[in-house]
């Protein structure tokens, strides 16, 4: 499944300036929370269709976020599943800076990072797994967009112009089932997707602490 982060489009620059650090720009990016606040929100978003769409098909169907710990437990009722098994740095966005509040210091790395999920049919009903992870797959089509009405809940550091898009990763069988061979029970109907790419903001400076007046050693203190 795949996040993208859409700002809007920027002067281009020389052909030649590709493959180079970007340059500092301004804006808002997320904290740490938004790893979270990406699941959550399309975790509720796809709840918000359920009714109209496969909960007339599917008794109490639901969407629901699953840990390694839930995987070790047998489906109760059917659900889609939304399971994270990875997060990556995105190679393609280390190089982009964003400004600092003050002037006087330099700007900061942004750490761009991808989050790797399975769609699970998650019930004990085969008609009802395969039903609910083809309704989820429909549900996000090719794209499904969120924007700062679904994230900045969670995460304040969402900024206005931002959007993010769910689309289907591409992997093989084998590579799906390597992931499978890794979790704690065998292998459910599910489908990989990306969220690409989440700019998660540079971690605070930390001020001066008062300067040091001594050094414990082994051999004992120096002042």
């Amino acid at each position: 499944m795949l996040i993208l982060i859409n700002r809007k489009p920027k002067a281009a620059g020389n052909d030649k300036d590709k493959g180079r650090i970007n340059t500092a720009r301004e804006g808002t990016v997320a904290s740490y929370r938004a790893v979270s606040g990406a699941l959550s929100a399309l975790r509720d978003q796809l709840k918000t269709r359920i009714v109209a769409t496969v909960g007339s098909v599917v008794s109490n169907a639901d969407v629901r976020i699953l840990g390694t710990q839930d995987l070790k437990q047998d489906p109760s009722g059917s659900s889609l599943g939304i399971y994270l098994h990875r997060i990556s740095v995105d190679p393609f966005g280390r190089n982009r800076y964003l400004k600092s509040g003050d002037p006087t210091k330099p700007p900061q790395p942004e750490l761009p990072v991808n989050l790797h999920l399975l769609l699970i049919g998650w019930s004990s009903s085969a008609a009802n797994e395969s039903t609910m992870l083809a309704w989820g797959m429909q549900q996000i089509g090719s794209a499904f967009d969120l924007d700062v009405s679904h994230m900045g809940i969670e995460d304040p550091g969402w900024g206005e112009g931002e959007t993010v898009q769910v689309i289907p990763e591409e992997m093989t069988t084998e590579d799906l089932l390597r992931i499978w061979d890794g979790l704690p029970r065998d292998y459910i109907l599910s489908s990989p997707y990306l969220i690409k790419t989440l700019r998660l903001s540079p971690y605070p400076e930390i001020s001066a602490g008062p300067p040091v007046r001594s050094l414990i050693t082994p051999m004992g203190v120096v002042e």
